[in-house]
Parts: structure tokens; C-alpha cells; sequence
């Protein structure tokens, strides 16, 4: 399977609304003000930043910036967005509804980040344009993220 620059970036936004909406429903599922709360609400900002700087790179991206056709690689691409947790249109307030505590809330929120992790250092390796400094600076703010949220497990 064939995934044009567009197409890889559309997965990419999608995974971070999902992981937007999802923050936002587990913010708002903690009763009380707490630090797990806050958390929430930030990274919900910070995967909004994603999806802007996201769109700005879909700008830029010419139809074959991404060469998967070239390998096995574009089928690895395809189940990583596949079975990515939050990689299926609205994923994420599907999830968050499944949420009973914050402790499960957190233990999903740290495999979104890293599965996000892994799936944007798949697009890093295919990538031969100077989009590759943004990548690699979406690859670093997720792992921040899942410091973040270990910190609270």
C-alpha cells in the first residue's frame, strides 16, 4: 500500500485530535481539582499545537515526500496507523467514555504517547525534507509527554 505526504499527515492530525479529545474527556471525568487534572488539560493544548504544526507541514509536502512505496515499509506504516490506539476517526472520546479512574485514564494516555513515539520515527525515516526538524521535534514533545505522565503512575 501506497501513503502519499498528505495521506501519512491526515493519520498523524487524526491521532493527535484523538489524543486531544481524549485528554479533554479525562480532565473533565476527575471530579476535583487535582494535578492529574491539569495534566490533562495540558497535554489536550499541547496535542492542538501538534495538529497546527501538522497542517502547516501539509502545506509544504509534495505527493511522493514519502517513499513508502519503496520497501515492506508501507504496510508496517499502514498497521501502525491501523492499530494505533487512537490512530481510527474519533478513537478518543470513544475511549475516554470506556475510563473509570484516572490511574486507567493514565495508563492509556502513556501507550498513545508512545505508541505516537514509534509511529512518527517510522515517518522521520522516510522523510527527506527539512520537515524532518519538525518531526523530530513532535518525536521529542511526545516522549516529554510520556515522562509527564509516568510521573503520575
Amino acid at each position: 500500500m501506497y501513503y502519499s505526504g498528505l495521506e501519512i499527515i491526515e493519520i498523524a492530525v487524526r491521532i493527535e485530535e484523538n489524543g486531544q479529545e481524549f485528554y479533554t474527556a479525562a480532565a473533565e471525568m476527575i471530579e476535583e481539582s487535582s494535578d492529574v487534572k491539569g495534566l490533562f488539560y495540558d497535554l489536550a493544548e499541547k496535542e492542538l499545537t501538534h495538529i497546527a504544526i501538522f497542517q502547516k507541514l501539509a502545506d509544504k509536502f509534495e505527493a511522493e515526500t514519502f517513499e513508502f512505496n519503496k520497501d515492506e515499509a508501507s504496510d508496517y506504516i499502514g498497521h501502525l496507523a491501523d492499530t494505533h490506539i487512537f490512530g481510527k476517526k474519533d478513537a478518543g472520546a470513544a475511549l475516554a467514555k470506556t475510563v473509570s479512574t484516572p490511574q486507567q485514564a493514565l495508563e492509556i494516555a502513556y501507550k498513545f504517547e508512545n505508541d505516537s513515539v514509534h509511529f512518527y520515527e517510522e515517518l522521520l525515516k522516510r522523510t527527506e525534507t527539512d520537515s524532518k526538524k519538525v518531526i523530530l521535534q513532535i518525536i521529542e514533545e511526545e516522549k516529554e509527554h510520556a515522562a509527564e505522565i509516568k510521573q503520575f503512575m
